[in-house]
């Protein structure tokens, strides 16, 4: 297995009679960086027990999958974690074994693409682009006008489906995807009750995953199951601030902190981004810490998930699909939590594939893809003509090793909110941003002002932006920027010098 560390992890959570087995984590804080810290595994077990009545996969194991025909139509899940970003899911490369469950169960048996971009860096853009294969600002669908719905001429992915013949059931816990905002079309099923919550109070992965798990059992295996094909959306939001993950796991990468930035205190991040609030490098590293911890909760119950599937037969022939909306900042570029730039921290998000005997295990794609392009590749897999018209492109190819020649631009986008009466006003950015990864080279393009404009190296050299090269390099910033522009249709006229 690839993933050393979350096979030690693994080994630490077992079932005893129906009830988790975890073992307590303790931080052992190795250096005095914020994200440069090791687990050590102490023998005495904290027993949670489980409100679902379901062994965990990670006990079962993996049936043996049924013989695929060429023309077997696939079951579809889509799992999308809300506020996930990539470098903090140990199928990544994470230090700290976050999701042992999703590297077991999906990573080392699908496919995982190691630099997948989100279209922007909050939620409904996002989900937007995701449900549609095509960029936010296309559909007017930038969450500019609280009125912003997905437009009724474009169609969804779940309207696609249907349509396909599958039965098609949601299950939401972000009220922005939700179906007063057009996510319900195209669903059979569709439950967005779990989102009227206060932040503070959040649905959490043991709610979400109750729900769809008894759906699946009192609604689709007595009336739907063997008729048609299921695809089934799932929306959990536990890493998204409030950084409140339940016991153990607040604790389970922090045992030690006795500081004052609690997740109450630091809620939203507002004070933090006021100034009100100026975190130490301790604060930080337990802020990440609950961060990580909620990953880890909802890892155990991802697990919970896989294993009703498998009970139900439902995998046998099923694609699985984890991906994000986008990240999460904690102080780098001085920013913090989302919807505030379109640095990597926000629009780096996990993308990982799984389709036993279908797509090759433990596969690896490092060419940059957009999360958006998850709604056509569905798509092809489900056999499914692609619509024209969309800026996505199925990622079958990749996911099945195929050798790629060619390489396209990927683009992402924030509305900014930060000088009009708009709800995201305390956090975004004063002007519209822009960007557009070509290879290795990223270029954020700041729409009013030019001179505000970023350059960096990706790769090789840093995952995240560190070193602005714009200056030294401004013909490649000049050539991206106008590559950028036609990609959003804007026409500039009257340029300044930087631009001769």
């Amino acid at each position: 297995m690839r993933h050393t560390r979350s096979a030690q992890l693994l080994k630490a959570m077992t079932a005893v009679g129906g009830s988790f087995v975890v073992c307590g984590l303790v931080a052992a804080f190795m250096s005095s960086s914020a994200l440069g810290m090791r687990l050590a595994l102490v023998e005495d077990p904290v027993v949670l027990a489980s409100p679902l009545e379901t062994v965990p996969m990670s006990q079962t194991g993996d049936a043996v999958p049924a013989p695929l025909r060429a023309n077997s139509v696939p079951n579809v899940v889509l799992v999308i974690i809300d506020a996930l970003r990539s470098d903090h899911v140990s199928a990544n490369g994470y230090a700290r074994p976050t999701t042992p469950h999703l590297d077991s169960l999906i990573a080392d048996q699908g496919v995982t693409f190691l630099d997948a971009v989100s279209s922007a860096p909050w939620t409904f853009p996002a989900n937007a682009a995701l449900m549609t294969g095509r960029q936010p600002s296309h559909l007017g669908a930038t969450g500019e006008h609280l009125a912003d719905t997905l437009p009724i001429e474009v169609e969804t992915l779940a309207e696609y489906l249907h349509e396909a013949g599958y039965y098609t059931a949601g299950f939401v816990s972000n009220g922005f995807v939700r179906g007063g905002l057009g996510f319900s079309r195209g669903f059979d099923h569709f439950d967005d009750s779990l989102h009227q919550r206060p932040t503070s109070n959040k649905a959490t992965a043991t709610e979400v995953t109750s729900l769809v798990t008894g759906w699946l059992q009192t609604t689709w295996a007595p009336t739907v199951s063997g008729s048609q094909p299921l695809f089934l959306f799932v929306y959990y939001v536990d890493p998204h601030s409030w950084y409140t993950p339940p016991p153990p796991y607040d604790t389970v990468y922090d045992s030690t902190y006795t500081g004052t930035l609690t997740a109450d205190v630091y809620g939203d991040g507002q004070d933090v981004v006021s100034g009100k609030i100026v975190p130490t490098e301790r604060d930080i590293q337990h802020l990440i810490a609950l961060y990580d911890g909620a990953i880890t909760y909802w890892d155990v119950y991802f697990d919970v998930l896989m294993a009703r599937l498998q009970a139900m037969g439902l995998l046998s022939n099923t694609l699985v699909v984890v991906t994000a909306d986008h990240g999460q900042m904690f102080g780098e570029h001085s920013k913090w939590i989302h919807a505030n730039s379109l640095y990597e921290e926000v629009i780096r998000v996990p993308l990982l594939m799984r389709y036993t005997g279908v797509i090759s295990a433990g596969l690896s794609v490092s060419m940059p893809v957009q999360s958006m392009d998850l709604m056509p590749t569905i798509l092809d897999y489900a056999g499914i003509p692609i619509p024209p018209g969309l800026h996505a492109i199925s990622l079958r190819p990749l996911a099945q090793g195929q050798a790629v020649s060619t390489t396209r631009s990927i683009y992402s986008e924030m509305e900014g909110f930060g000088s009009v009466a708009h709800f995201l006003q305390w956090i975004a950015p004063q002007d519209d941003l822009r960007s557009i990864q070509r290879g290795d080279s990223k270029l954020i393009h700041d729409l009013a002002d030019l001179n505000k404009d970023e350059l960096y190296t990706l790769r090789p050299a840093t995952m995240y932006e560190t070193d602005n090269l714009l200056p030294a390099e401004s013909a490649l910033a000049k050539d991206m920027r106008e590559e950028l522009w036609g990609w959003f249709g804007i026409r500039r006229v009257n340029l300044p010098s930087l631009m001769k």
